[in-house]
């Protein structure tokens, strides 16, 4: 089984709102800088000669006499050389601008003065780096026990002063921190408090027998310990999800509605689903409609893979093509489902994929919930879809989840069980008529009796995901 997927496979993703507080750091640091490359030259034939007389560093670097004079005047006025008569030496000070080995270029140390805005997490009490993505209800709340809403500016200060390397590599992202050192910090303010959005994957291994493990992408192996209590609340929230369990109805729903019965086939009528068997039964490019599906429908892989799909679908003509498309999303249970930032952008990218095949169409998106998802607040999901409905009881098999774009294309998963404790969601997506089409029969037996939950107006069409967060004020009490 495992050799049929190299190495730990994502199978789900999540995105928790971490508590924060912005802190303004006001900050004076010391950078070197490099000299024009003629005045760095003069002065390094200077370190080497001591007292070189004007005209040979002219005739050495091919200088006119004009141009002697404009260098000599540049270094003289600036502190660096001193004149005596015809003779050029270095002046002491010029010195300590040569650190490091006898052959370093000289470098000029500036001062400049920086104002940060800086995040600290209010769990592990460490600074943060914003993603991507902005916090949104859909996501995990985590939130700070004790006093951690009390973090004064005069902590901010000493750990900006005892990190500001890490600050710079981590924070910053610079690729050259070492040119940069903290003089000192001026003030620290405490300023509103926020969430940031920190990212884990659920990763499907196999060492020999299948495992989900769970990946704190967000934190960095070195830094594991300091945020040790971040990285516990985020696994506590994450081992209360609950997802719903494979079953024989589920399966046997998901054949007819697909058509199919590859995956109830991988059982063998045992207990455990043969991923090796499957993904044998399904090869890869066999159909260039259909692709296979592992992990949940929105991670990017899988997103990806239904996105080509898509995009290599013909053109329509133009008396087929509408002005109008759906994206209709029926959800499976468990409050696990959608937790993730990659919801968000799954819904972006399929959108991007209808409008590079269909043109400028509008693109309204409904969200259908099983019955049992009462319980698991899917108003929390208003802000990613138009529109959001509760099925009636024994419309779908809380197991089974479908995307589906009209006459466009579908994606359907199934729950299976790899042993007694990991399952994981299965499935394909296809542009192929068949699944459609059945698909499509088996909504419009049932799409009246929708429990309509929210419906908002027609939106503006919206751009790309946004590159910095818009961090959400978070309840002091």
């Amino acid at each position: 089984m495992a050799g049929s997927i190299p190495g730990p496979t994502t199978v789900r993703s999540f995105g928790f709102n971490i508590p924060c507080r912005r802190f303004l750091i006001r900050a004076n640091v010391m950078r070197d800088r490099r000299l024009p490359v003629v005045d760095e030259f003069v002065l390094r034939t200077l370190k080497l000669c001591e007292d070189v007389p004007v005209r040979r560093l002219a005739s050495y670097f091919g200088f006119s006499a004009a141009e002697t004079e404009m260098v000599m005047a540049d270094l003289t006025s600036a502190g660096l050389v001193v004149l005596e008569g015809d003779t050029a030496r270095l002046h002491p000070s010029a010195h300590e601008l040569f650190r490091g080995p006898k052959d370093a270029i000289p470098l000029v140390v500036e001062v400049d003065s920086w104002v940060e805005r800086l995040w600290f997490d209010l769990v592990s009490k460490n600074m943060a780096k914003p993603d991507r993505t902005r916090s949104a209800r859909n996501l995990i709340d985590i939130r700070p026990t004790g006093m951690a809403r009390d973090l004064p500016g005069s902590y901010a200060k000493k750990a900006f002063e005892d990190n500001f390397a890490e600050y710079l590599r981590k924070v910053r992202r610079m690729a050259n921190p070492d040119r940069f050192t903290l003089y000192s910090v001026s003030e620290s303010i405490p300023e509103r408090f926020g969430s940031l959005v920190f990212r884990m994957d659920e990763d499907l291994v196999f060492d020999p027998e299948p495992r989900l493990r769970p990946n704190l992408i967000a934190i960095e192996a070195e830094d594991a310990l300091r945020f040790r209590p971040l990285a516990t609340a985020m696994l506590d929230a994450y081992r209360k999800l609950n997802w719903i369990q494979a079953s024989a109805a589920a399966l046997a729903e998901f054949s007819g509605l697909s058509g199919e019965t590859t995956v109830t086939d991988a059982y063998s009528g045992t207990a455990r689903f043969d991923l090796t068997k499957w993904l044998s039964l399904n090869p890869d490019r066999k159909n260039p409609d259909r692709q296979n599906i592992i992990g949940a429908s929105y991670i990017r892989r899988n997103v990806d893979f239904l996105a080509k799909l898509i995009d290599n679908l013909p053109k329509p003509a133009s008396v087929e093509a509408s002005s109008e498309r759906e994206i209709v999303w029926y959800r499976p249970g468990g409050s696990g489902w959608g937790c993730s930032p990659e919801l968000q952008e799954a819904i972006l990218a399929i959108k991007f994929a209808l409008r590079r095949r269909f043109g400028k169409v509008s693109i309204r998106t409904k969200l259908i919930c099983p019955t049992i998802s009462r319980r698991d607040h899917p108003d929390r999901f208003r802000n990613l879809f138009d529109e959001g409905h509760i099925a009636p009881p024994g419309f779908l098999s809380p197991a089974v989840e479908v995307i589906h774009i009209p006459a466009v294309a579908t994606l359907m998963l199934v729950a299976v069980a790899l042993s007694e404790s990991v399952e994981i969601p299965v499935g394909f997506a296809s542009v192929a008529a068949d699944p459609l089409n059945r698909v499509t029969r088996r909504l419009a037996q049932v799409d009246a009796r929708f429990e309509e939950l929210w419906r908002s107006e027609k939106r503006e069409e919206e751009g790309p995901i946004p590159i910095e967060p818009e961090i959400e004020d978070v309840d002091d009490t």
